[in-house]
């Protein structure tokens, strides 16, 4: 089995040194290298290859941000996990808007920073507890706001889908056609940036409580 090549950034040092202590010990994981500003993990990754940065958000010289650009723009195949103390949500959406792949918080334990730096490597995403919560309070401050994106039929859809509504069965209940259902339903995944069906009963169950 490939292990996991992995650069870390963090500007503290004890931190930095902490981490690399934690998992230098871990069979499936390589630590490539440490860094100690986005400047550094630019650099660095040309001649350390590694499949994920793991990187704080507060740097010196550069951000987590803008790093987080250039990487995605000259290393597109390189993952990126955000190891941060930020839980607000202006830090999550721009990270997630930005492409990362993960973002979990520095109070996170080994098990859990384990956990993301394996489903990222394989291919998956993954958001902390704390990350995915507050991710969706401002989906539903958007979705209920009065700058809203849906229209008011599509938010009686939604409350629809959360009760277990069938397609047939909401065309019954608001008087319209199946197609026109269907149609309904790929606007909702469209502006709420969501994959798949399963994906949009989640998000409207979880909207509902």
């Amino acid at each position: 089995m490939e292990r996991i090549r992995l650069l870390i950034a963090d500007d503290h040092k004890v931190l930095l040194e902490g981490l690399h202590r934690m998992l230098s010990d871990v069979s499936d994981i390589d630590i490539v290298d440490l860094a100690h500003d986005g400047d550094e993990v630019l650099s660095k990754i040309k001649t350390h290859p590694a499949d994920i940065v793991m990187m704080d958000i507060q740097m010196p010289n550069k951000d987590g941000f803008q790093t987080t650009i250039e990487l995605s723009r000259d290393f597109p195949d390189v993952k990126i996990l955000i190891l941060t103390m930020h839980s607000e949500k202006v830090y999550i959406e721009k990270m997630y808007q930005l492409g990362v792949m993960g973002y979990i918080l520095k109070s996170s334990g080994k098990d859990e920073i384990l956990d993301a730096i394996r489903k990222i490597a394989s291919g998956q995403k993954f958001f902390s507890d704390s990350v995915t919560l507050a991710m969706l309070e401002n989906k539903k401050t958007h979705v209920h706001g009065s700058d809203s994106p849906l229209t008011k039929r599509e938010m009686e859809i939604l409350d629809l889908i959360a009760d277990g509504d069938s397609n047939p069965a909401i065309a019954t209940k608001l008087f319209l056609s199946v197609d026109t259902i269907k149609t309904h339903r790929k606007n909702l995944m469209k502006k709420l940036k969501i994959n798949n069906t399963a994906g949009l009963v989640k998000y409207a169950m979880a909207l509902k409580h």
